[in-house]
């Protein structure tokens, strides 16, 4: 078997480990898209090409730490998949500048959310700055696994739109995340868009 394949084959996903905080984190990344936007996410749903790497020309990411989980979110897109999403033409430059801010601040938004849920059960967690990175960056970082990663990669389509979610969560003490259960609020993001 070639490297790749093995690499693939080991994925630890997600939904086997947690399937609760997975269904967390896709429940932000709709609410909290639809927020910054306006737009609504007409599908969430897992992406076809699991551990592709490169999912788009440009990626945001943000980091969130406790002491026993490390979560790093990221989202992947391309201008022309997402040109949709902006409420004026403007220049080439300007555009993939309006865009990035617009996933920089998104993935703000779910890394807030996030850490809110965390703080809610106990769990005490500092967000990074998002930064954003040309997407064949994640070339660089994606030949090896780690055993104590979880992964979950989902496609999110929108009207005219689509990018790319992917998330790597490191346990490194799992008591808390096997007792996690995860209840929905039909009420949207709670007090409105929290800056953080």
């Amino acid at each position: 078997m070639k490297a790749k394949e093995q690499a693939k084959a080991t994925i630890k996903l997600l939904c086997d480990v947690s399937p609760d905080l997975r269904t967390l984190l896709r429940s932000l990344s709709a609410k909290r898209f639809q927020d910054i936007s306006g737009q609504a996410l007409l599908e969430l749903s897992d992406h076809p090409r699991p551990r592709g790497f490169v999912d788009g020309a440009h990626q945001t990411a943000i980091q969130i730490a406790a002491k026993d989980l490390r979560i790093t979110l990221k989202f992947h897109f391309s201008l022309t998949h997402t040109r949709p999403l902006l409420t004026t033409r403007k220049s080439a430059k300007s555009e993939e500048l309006s865009i990035q801010d617009l996933f920089m601040e998104y993935s703000n938004l779910v890394a807030g959310g996030l850490s809110q849920e965390l703080h809610r059960h106990g769990v005490v967690s500092g967000i990074s700055l998002p930064m954003a990175m040309a997407g064949f960056d994640e070339i660089l970082a994606s030949d090896r696994m780690f055993e104590r990663k979880a992964y979950d990669y989902w496609l999110a389509k929108g009207e005219g739109f689509h990018f790319t979610g992917t998330v790597e969560v490191e346990v490194i003490h799992d008591a808390w995340l096997k007792s996690y259960r995860f209840v929905e609020s039909d009420q949207g993001s709670e007090g409105g868009l929290e800056f953080l």
